[in-house]
């Protein structure tokens, strides 16, 4: 994906929060926290990984679907994100 070379910093800085926000959720747990706390963290990084799928789905479905140079049919790309989106949906 060389068209994500301007917004990787970007990327890179939402990778590294849910990063931050998974090693919060273990050392939350290695403390007995309350689970109230742990579920809201859970959710936390839930959102921000939900967040990241979409900038990289949006990214993926402008630059090697939608765009008219895009490579390779259209009804193969479909069939790409569909199968990506099962798994991810599961």
């Amino acid at each position: 994906m060389a068209h994500l070379t301007q917004d990787k910093s970007k990327l890179l800085a939402r990778v590294r929060k849910i990063r931050g926000q998974v090693e919060a959720l273990e050392k939350a747990l290695a403390q007995d926290v309350e689970c109230t706390a742990l579920l809201t963290q859970v959710a936390a990084f839930r959102g921000a990984a939900q967040g990241l799928m979409v900038e990289l789905l949006t990214e993926h479905l402008q630059h090697h679907v939608a765009a008219p140079d895009a490579r390779g049919t259209r009804e193969q790309a479909v069939e790409e994100v569909a199968a990506i989106l099962k798994t991810y949906l599961k």
